[in-house]
């Protein structure tokens, strides 16, 4: 059985296919959430993505095509884009998730567990023994997020600023975040803020922790404050009481914030999983 498995984060994609439980090849490309009247604009790059890796395995469709999708929380959207997927006649089967749906099925083989994914957003969600989903959070930049790259580089342009107005403590993220944005001083990042996108914003989240690492009080706040955002949103889903798994720009293997939040949840009593979960496998499982 072929399947290829998509994940579209806020910032990147990844395509995979895999014959049976093997990965055969893998791309990445261009990522951004899925959003009313954005299927076939997302479809064409998935299929630019996936049509060279089909071609390598000499077969004109694959078994299923499973894309866990940003974006694609609501049943309207989820189905535009299959739809629009579908047309490029790349699978004879096509199944359409969020991508922490895809990402959530392949920490845990589709059995009971709470994911936590940071990257540009920020979700939980988990399935219980009995198969119960929840999902906490992935409400967007404007009404949560919470703990994500974009939440916490918003909180430190809002220190920069507030430091700029004599308002504020004094902080190394007036120097560290210009530089990150590629700009000269607190009044170009002014104005490079004005016309940032999100994931643009998000891109800053790094340079913060490198910050409080560097040991900034202003921004070793702020990055406690994203590690306990994060934890609160893996209790609500049921951490509790289930294995909690972490993913996303943030949380995966040797990125920033990994290991202190898997330390504040063990201390709470959680059940951490170490291993690297790629969402692309959870293609396999949802396939069938």
């Amino acid at each position: 059985m072929i399947v290829i498995g998509a994940d579209v984060g806020g910032t990147s994609s990844r395509v995979a296919l895999f014959r049976g439980d093997t990965e055969r090849a893998r791309a990445e490309g261009r990522g951004g959430p899925m959003r009313a009247g954005g299927g076939e604009a997302l479809a064409e790059r998935l299929a630019d993505l996936a049509r060279p890796l089909l071609l390598r395995e000499d077969g004109p469709r694959a078994d299923a095509f499973v894309v866990g999708a940003s974006g694609a929380g609501r049943s309207a959207e989820r189905e535009e884009l299959r739809a629009a997927i579908e047309r490029h006649r790349l699978a004879w089967k096509v199944i359409v998730v969020g991508d922490a749906e895809l990402a959530r099925a392949a920490a845990f083989s589709g059995g009971a567990g709470v994911l936590v994914i940071a990257g540009t957003g920020s979700i939980a969600i988990s399935r219980d023994d009995a198969g119960t989903m929840r999902r906490i959070g992935g409400l967007g930049w404007r009404m949560g997020d919470q703990g994500s790259g974009y939440w916490l580089a918003a909180r430190a342009l809002e220190a920069v600023g507030l430091m700029h107005d004599s308002v504020g403590p004094p902080t190394r993220l007036a120097e560290r975040l210009p530089a990150a944005a590629q700009v000269a001083g607190v009044a170009a990042l002014v104005r490079w803020s004005t016309t940032a996108s999100a994931a643009d914003v998000a891109a800053l989240a790094p340079a913060v922790i490198a910050c409080a690492d560097e040991g900034d009080p202003v921004a070793a706040e702020l990055r406690s404050a994203a590690v306990d955002a994060l934890a609160a949103l893996a209790t609500a889903a049921g951490g509790s009481s289930m294995s909690v798994a972490l993913s996303g720009g943030l949380l995966a293997p040797g990125r920033p914030l990994r290991e202190r939040l898997a330390e504040a949840l063990e201390r709470q009593g959680v059940t951490v999983v170490r291993k690297a979960v790629d969402p692309c496998r959870g293609a396999i499982v949802l396939a069938g």
